[in-house]
C-alpha cells in the first residue's frame, strides 16, 4: 500500500490562523525559523488521524491563544487532508469547537465543553466510523513507525522493539532447536521438565536466592552457639556424681523419718476431726431444736402475713379501678351533653345563599330564574344530606357512650361489693396475727439447755476435748530445714552436671550447622552452574536472532543482550549506529538510523506513508527510500516557505 499527502489545510490550529500546503504527493521541504509552525504541520497531520501530536502526546493544546496566553473563544479549530492511497484520493476533515449554552433566566452564555466533528469526503461521520475507516487503511502503531524516524527508538520499550524485530526477521528459532544443537545443553534440557527457559530461569534464581538467604543465617547461629561454650573450667564431674549419690541417700533417710512423724500426726488429726464433728453435731442439734420451736409460730405467722399482703394489694387495686370507672362515667356524661348540643346545632342549621352563586363566572350575568331555582334546590339537597349524615354520626357516637356508661356502672356496683368483702377478710387476718403474737409473748423465750438430748451431746463433746488437749504436738521445723538444705545441694550439683550435657549438645549442633552450610554451598554452586547454562543458551539464541535481524538493515545493527560485569547476560534491545548506541550519536545519525528502520519496516509490511523529518538541515544527503518525504528545515525565513520537489 502506498500513502501520500496531496493537500493539508489548517485553520486556527496551534496559532496558525489559516494555512494550506499543496504537497501534490511529492517530496516537500518546509522552511522556516523556529516557532514559525514547521512542527505544527506534523502535529496537525497526527491530530487529524490519531488525536495526538508529533511527540505522541494526547493531552496537548491545539487552540489559538491571545497575548495573555488565554484561549480565544468561539473559534473553530480545523484540519483537513487529502491523501492519495494507491492512486485513490480520499479527504479527511476534523473540527474541534466550543459548546456555549444560554441557561434560562441568564443573559450571558456559559462555556459547556467541546465537541469534535468528523468528515470523510465531505460526508459527516461519527467518531467510531471515522476511526474504523482510518484503522482499515493503516493501523496507528504502523503509521507512527513508518512516518516518524524517531518513533521506533524514542517511543517504544525495548521489549516492544525486540518483539517487532523478531517478527520482521522471518526467522523461527525455537528453544528446542537450540537445545538439540549442542551437547552442552543436554543437562539443561533434562532439568527443564516441560518448562520454558524463562520460567526455569526464574525457578533457578529463586532457589539460589532462597539458599543464599538460608546460608547467610548459619554463621550467625554458629557464633551465637560458640559464645555459649565454656572454654575454661576446673569441674570434676565424677566427684560431683559421688556427692550426689551420698546426698540422695541422706535425703532418703530424712523422707523415712518424716513418714513416721506423719503417721503420728495423722493419728492426732483423727482425734481432732472427731472433736470437730462433735462440735458440729452439737451446733446442728441446737439449730434443729430452735427451728422446731420457732416453726410452731413462724409457719402460721408467715401464712397470715402472706394472706394480709395479698388482701391489702387486692383492696388497693379494686379501689383504684373503682375511681377510674367513676371518672370514666363522669367524662362520658359530659360527652353526651355535648352531643345533644351538636344535634340541636345541626338540626337548626339554615341555608344561606351567596349572591355570587347565581352569577355566571365567565360573563358576570345573573342566571335565568329556572337556573337560579335549580341551583337553590341543589344547595338545599346538599344541606339536608349533610345534616342527615352528621345526625347519624352523632347517634352512633351517643350509642357507644351509653354502652360504656352501662358497662362502667355495672362494674362500679360490683367493685363496691368486692371492696366491702375484702375489707372484712383483712380485718379478720389482722385479728388472727394479733392473737398469735400475744400467745408467743405469754410462753416466753426458748431455753435449749434444759433439754436431755442437748445435755447428753454436750457431755460427749467435753470428753473428746479433754483427749485432744492431752495430745503432744509434733515439731517438723528442723527436719524440714535439713531436707530443704540437702535438696538445694542436689539441685546445684544437677545444674553443674547439666552444663556438661548442654556443652556436648551445643558442640554437636555447631557441627551440624557447619555441615549444613557446606551442603548449601554445594547446592548453590550446582544451581549457579545451571544458571550459567541458561545464560549460554540465551547468548546462543540471541546471537542467532541478531544475525537474522541485522541482515535486514543497511545502516543500523541491534544488540539483543548485554554482558554484565559479573559475566551474566541481560536481555535488551539496543540500536547501534556504526557500533555506537543510538542515544550517543548526533541528530543526523539518529535520523539516518530511523530512515533505515522505516525502509525495512515499509518493505516488510508492503506499506509506505509520508515520512516527516524534523531538523532536516542536519543531514546533507538522505538515503534512497521509496516513500514521500516531508522535510522540516530550520532557516532564517520569518514565515513558512514551501518547496515541492
Amino acid at each position: 500500500m502506498e500513502i501520500k499527502i496531496f493537500n493539508l489545510k489548517l485553520k486556527n490550529f496551534k496559532g496558525v490562523k489559516d494555512l494550506e500546503v499543496n504537497f501534490n504527493g511529492m517530496d516537500t521541504n518546509i522552511y522556516g525559523a523556529n516557532a514559525t509552525g514547521k512542527t505544527t504541520v506534523f502535529d496537525a497531520f497526527k491530530w487529524l488521524f490519531f488525536d495526538k501530536d508529533s511527540s505522541d502526546r494526547k493531552d496537548f493544546n491545539i487552540k489559538t491563544l491571545d497575548n495573555n496566553n488565554k484561549p480565544i473563544h468561539f473559534l473553530e479549530h480545523e484540519v483537513e487532508a487529502t491523501l492519495i492511497i494507491d492512486g485513490q484520493d480520499i479527504t479527511f476533515k476534523k473540527m474541534l469547537q466550543e459548546k456555549w449554552v444560554k441557561r434560562r433566566g441568564q443573559e450571558q452564555q456559559e462555556f459547556a465543553g467541546h465537541e469534535t466533528n468528523y468528515w470523510i469526503d465531505e460526508v459527516p461521520i461519527k467518531k467510531k466510523d471515522y476511526e474504523e475507516k482510518i484503522n482499515s487503511i493503516i493501523p496507528e502503531n504502523l503509521f507512527k513507525l513508518i512516518t516518524d524516524p524517531s518513533f521506533f527508538n524514542n517511543n517504544m520499550s525495548w521489549k516492544e522493539r525486540r518483539e517487532l524485530l523478531i517478527n520482521i526477521s522471518g526467522t523461527t528459532i525455537t528453544d528446542e532447536d537450540i537445545l538439540n544443537s549442542d551437547e552442552k545443553f543436554a543437562v539443561l534440557k533434562e532439568n527443564l521438565q516441560g518448562r520454558n527457559i524463562e520460567d526455569y530461569k526464574k525457578v533457578v534464581a529463586a532457589k539460589i536466592k532462597e539458599l543464599n538467604s538460608e546460608k547467610e543465617k548459619i554463621p550467625v547461629r554458629i557464633d551465637e552457639l560458640t559464645n555459649t561454650l565454656i572454654t575454661e573450667h576446673n569441674i570434676d564431674y565424677d566427684k560431683l556424681e559421688e556427692e550426689k549419690q551420698g546426698l540422695n541417700q541422706e535425703l532418703q533417710n530424712i523422707e523415712s523419718e518424716m513418714t513416721d512423724i506423719q503417721a503420728r500426726v495423722s493419728e492426732n488429726m483423727k482425734k481432732a476431726d472427731q472433736l470437730a464433728i462433735a462440735k458440729n453435731e452439737l451446733h446442728n442439734l441446737e439449730f434443729r431444736l430452735k427451728v422446731e420451736h420457732d416453726d410452731k409460730y413462724s409457719k402460721e405467722g408467715l401464712r397470715l402475713n402472706n394472706e394480709k399482703s395479698f388482701l391489702e394489694g387486692s383492696l388497693r387495686n379494686k379501689k383504684q379501678e373503682l375511681e377510674e370507672r367513676v371518672f370514666s362515667i363522669e367524662k362520658d356524661q359530659k360527652k353526651k351533653e355535648e352531643l345533644y348540643k351538636q344535634w340541636d346545632e345541626v338540626n337548626n342549621t339554615k341555608l344561606e345563599y351567596d349572591p355570587n352563586s347565581f352569577v355566571c363566572p365567565t360573563c358576570k350575568r345573573e342566571y335565568e330564574t329556572d337556573k337560579v331555582e335549580e341551583i337553590k334546590k341543589k344547595f338545599e339537597t346538599n344541606l339536608n344530606e349533610h345534616k342527615e349524615s352528621r345526625k347519624q354520626e352523632i347517634n352512633k357516637e351517643g350509642q357507644a357512650i351509653n354502652k360504656r356508661i352501662e358497662e362502667n356502672t355495672e362494674a362500679v356496683n360490683r367493685l363496691q361489693t368486692e371492696i366491702e368483702e375484702t375489707t372484712n377478710k383483712l380485718n379478720e387476718v389482722n385479728s388472727s396475727i394479733e392473737n398469735m403474737q400475744k400467745e408467743k409473748e405469754k410462753v416466753g423465750p426458748f431455753d435449749i439447755t434444759t433439754l436431755p438430748q442437748y445435755q447428753e451431746k454436750l457431755k460427749e463433746l467435753e470428753k473428746l476435748q479433754s483427749v485432744v488437749d492431752g495430745l503432744v504436738k509434733e515439731d517438723t521445723t528442723e527436719i524440714q530445714n535439713r531436707k530443704a538444705n540437702i535438696t538445694d545441694q542436689i539441685n546445684n550439683i544437677n545444674k553443674q552436671l547439666n552444663e556438661k550435657v548442654v556443652q556436648e549438645k551445643t558442640k554437636n549442633r555447631i557441627q551440624e550447622l557447619e555441615n549444613a552450610e557446606q551442603e548449601l554451598a554445594e547446592k548453590i554452586q550446582e544451581l549457579e552452574s545451571q544458571e550459567f547454562q541458561i545464560e549460554q543458551f540465551t547468548k546462543t539464541k540471541v546471537e542467532l536472532l541478531e544475525n537474522a535481524i541485522n541482515s535486514n538493515f543497511e545502516v543500523v545493527r541491534f544488540r539483543l543482550f548485554d554482558t554484565q560485569i559479573n559475566g551474566g547476560l541481560v536481555e535488551c534491545c539496543d540500536t547501534l549506529v556504526n557500533g555506537v548506541p543510538y542515544s550517543d550519536v548526533n541528530n543526523a545519525h539518529k535520523i539516518i538510523a530511523g530512515l533505515d528502520i522505516i525502509k525495512t519496516l515499509s518493505k516488510f509490511y508492503n506499506t509506505t506513508a509520508p515520512i516527516f523529518i524534523d531538523n532536516r538541515e542536519s543531514i546533507n544527503k538522505l538515503c534512497e527510500i521509496n516513500a514521500q518525504v516531508i522535510s522540516l528545515v530550520v532557516t532564517e525565513d520569518s514565515k513558512l516557505r514551501i518547496e515541492v520537489i
